[in-house]
């Protein structure tokens, strides 16, 4: 009887103590199975963070090469305005406006004409303000139009080696029709012709100002609306130049 239970329990104590083997060596399995997930993930979250860093460095410096880019382009910028505005501003200086421009363009066309420069100079060197002219010579004439070709439509200047004459747009009554006389307010063309067969044609609206030289003397023309149908002239005789 002793025998058969010294045997059970024997039984059960190595069963007991086998089982506690398992379990520890299952635990000491999920221990490193554990600990070696652990490391992994360590190693990786390193890695991470090395691939973090250069990226975060990489980036830094893109960033700097990229401001300094940006302020190159705004001192280029700023210099590119700066140029601009002295070339404006030179523009403004050395290209003729206005009256300027008009005397340029004469003068380039004297030139192209094959007036000798020198000649040219000395008569803008001679010219002055203040000149020796005649008393001014007012006349009139009728101005033609399409309804008008009849009638004094001419008149003479310089012992008659100057003649004026010119047309313009037929006026229109309260109904819309043209009448034979022009209307003022309208462009009129004004030819003036000396003997020697020269024409000089002015055009634009009332008043218009025009001048010719005839044997060394400055003819300046003002042309103004007269009464119904007619111009007023009135001349300048000024010795030239």
């Amino acid at each position: 009887m002793s025998l058969g239970r010294y045997d059970y329990d024997q039984r059960y104590r190595r069963r007991f103590l086998t089982g506690v083997v398992k379990l520890g060596l299952l635990a000491a399995l999920l221990l490193g199975t554990g600990l070696f997930a652990y490391q992994m993930g360590v190693e990786q979250m390193k890695g991470r963070d090395v691939s973090l860093r250069e990226e975060v460095s990489t980036l830094s410096r893109q960033k700097a090469e990229l401001e300094l880019l940006a302020g190159q382009m705004q001192n280029a910028a700023r210099t590119a305005e700066a140029r601009a505005g002295e070339m404006e501003a030179r523009l403004k200086r050395e290209v003729p406006t206005g009256e300027l421009a008009r005397l340029a363009k004469l003068v380039s066309e004297r030139l192209s004409a094959g007036l000798d420069p020198a000649r040219l100079a000395f008569v803008i060197e001679h010219a002055q303000t203040q000149r020796n002219c005649q008393a001014p010579d007012s006349k009139r004439f009728v101005l033609a139009t399409p309804l008008l070709k009849a009638g004094n439509r001419s008149t003479t200047f310089g012992n008659g080696t100057i003649t004026v004459t010119g047309e313009g747009l037929s006026a229109r009554n309260a109904q819309g029709q043209p009448e034979s006389w022009y209307d003022p307010a309208q462009p009129v063309r004004i030819r003036i012709v000396t003997q020697a067969g020269k024409e000089t044609v002015v055009a634009g609206p009332l008043p218009l100002h025009q001048s010719v030289v005839v044997d060394q003397t400055e003819h300046r023309f003002t042309f103004t609306p007269g009464p119904r149908s007619f111009v007023e002239v009135t001349a300048d005789r000024c010795p030239f130049p």
